[in-house]
């Protein structure tokens, strides 16, 4: 994955992003099967709560969906590192459609053989997912990847909106429609990735395999064990953690509001703030920011995001509690495509599926533990007090993770130390003197790029050194800075086939 260009005034556009024929045919699948996915969730929770009007069954219904990335996400998504991305995208997209196809063919079976046919649909979510997020950085490279980014939150906000809308009217109509809605989308996908995307080799090699219960703790390790990644992982973790109580508030701030009745209409108008933040931050990051500023504005806008929900201390009207959630969703969305892009230019090729599955494991984590605390300490005291101090306290971990944010030195040997290891693996796969474009690769860090190095003169009469070789060259050198940041050694040229 190349880093965005240090020279580049602007960012790529939609236009140009899609016209690589492989994303825009992943991005086509993605965006209509999340349609239908939604579409689904609404039926089911309708479906369910209509056969036992119990809230406890409807609500495990709702959430099985984020069980698989709490637990078994890490090792189905090592699992999908062993093969082929795109094969594995359309094997998930058929079995789920199968069993969408099932629950429409049976909807009146018992309320626990629906909810276990919805944890085995929710199983195939991790591979896929980290499939598809390992995937793009073959696929697009700089500005395209932010952008590709931005485009698929963007529309995952946009589609839950039209899922959930259109799920409604669907259900009045035929509950089982919305079950083969969502059985056909996921079909479909399938067909597309299958006609339009290339075959890729796996980037774990059978020779590399070790079990996939230490592989899985082999994401892990990558992640936390280097300086960089680690550092994004708590901010965007931390981030996530705030950010998700207005959703997860929602009905009970709207009837707080309105005098503890029910407020549909304030319930609403909370939960589409919250989209229409996190798509106005996904689009001023990505297309009025030069990219050279991004990365520099992860740690002040990162601040922002529990910043802005102190405020609910106050007890404000819905106005105010809407402008407030917007904010925060729009400073959320800021520091994640930065962030994710920063993340893929030091994490090694190898372990990209288990890395993200690591970090998508972690934002269904923290946002189901902040909206459970922040809705139970809701049921004993005053809800603003909750949300106002809940903020401060996330605020005050926010300071604690920017203040050890690394140092632009730090990210740069991380960025050049992967280039390295990338390199050999090229090498490997493309043979000598076919590293495809490596000398072109740049390193974004929102700034200018450091002046060469030269050793300190004795005198005014002493011969001067030549310059230090750039950071890509300097390979010994940053072989042993990589073992210091966590990542990656690259690998003996002996060794290098079992590296790519």
């Amino acid at each position: 994955m190349s880093g965005p260009d240090e020279s580049a005034q602007r960012t790529a556009t939609i236009r140009q992003t899609l016209a690589n024929r492989e994303y825009a045919a992943v991005f086509t699948a993605q965006a209509q099967s999340v349609l239908g996915d939604n579409v689904a969730r609404a039926a089911i929770v309708a479906l369910i709560y209509g056969h036992t009007r119990s809230p406890v069954v409807t609500a495990a219904a709702f959430a099985v969906s984020y069980l698989p990335w709490l637990g078994l996400g890490a090792v189905l998504t090592a699992w999908a590192e062993r093969h082929p991305y795109r094969r594995t995208m359309i094997g998930c997209d058929i079995l789920r459609a199968g069993i969408m196809l099932v629950l429409a063919v049976f909807p009146h079976a018992h309320p626990s053989v629906l909810i276990a046919l919805l944890f085995l649909n929710a199983l195939l979510a991790p591979p896929f997912d980290s499939s598809r997020s390992a995937l793009m950085p073959r696929l697009l490279h700089g500005e395209q990847y932010v952008t590709a980014i931005t485009l698929n939150r963007t529309t995952a906000q946009l589609a839950l909106i039209g899922g959930y809308g259109l799920g409604a009217v669907l259900v009045t109509v035929n509950e089982r429609a919305a079950l083969v809605f969502n059985g056909v989308t996921f079909a479909v996908s399938a067909v597309i990735v299958s006609l339009l995307v290339k075959e890729y080799p796996p980037s774990l090699k059978a020779e590399q395999h070790t079990g996939l219960l230490r592989e899985a703790l082999d994401g892990y390790r990558i992640v936390f064990s280097s300086t960089v990644m680690r550092s994004i992982a708590l901010v965007v973790f931390c981030g996530v953690s705030i950010g998700v109580i207005p959703e997860g508030l929602a009905a009970a701030w709207a009837a707080h509001l309105a005098g503890d009745k029910p407020d549909t209409f304030g319930f609403g108008v909370i939960m589409i703030a919250s989209a229409v933040g996190f798509v106005a931050g996904s689009a001023l990051v990505t297309w009025q920011l030069r990219p050279q500023r991004r990365v520099a504005l992860i740690r002040p806008v990162a601040i922002v995001t529990p910043l802005a929900l102190v405020p609910a201390l106050l007890d404000p009207n819905l106005v105010v509690v809407a402008i407030m959630t917007v904010v925060a969703g729009a400073s959320l969305a800021i520091t994640m495509p930065a962030g994710n892009g920063l993340f893929v230019q030091v994490l090694p090729p190898a372990y990209r599926a288990r890395a993200f599955g690591v970090m998508q494991s972690g934002v269904h984590l923290c946002q189901g533990a902040a909206a459970l605390i922040t809705g139970w300490l809701a049921t004993y005291y005053a809800l603003p007090a909750v949300v106002g101090y809940f903020a401060i306290g996330g605020a005050a971990a926010m300071a604690l993770v920017i203040a050890a944010w690394p140092t632009r030195a730090t990210i740069a040997d991380a960025v050049a130390a992967n280039k390295v290891v990338i390199a050999a693996e090229q090498h490997a796969v493309a043979g000598p003197g076919r590293i495809d474009d490596f000398g072109e690769v740049t390193i974004d860090l929102g700034r200018a790029p450091l002046p060469p190095r030269r050793r300190p003169s004795p005198g005014p009469s002493a011969r001067r050194e030549p310059p230090m070789a750039d950071p890509a060259e300097r390979t010994v050198d940053l072989s042993e800075r990589t073992a210091e940041l966590g990542g990656l050694p690259p690998p003996p040229p002996s060794q290098a086939a079992r590296h790519s």
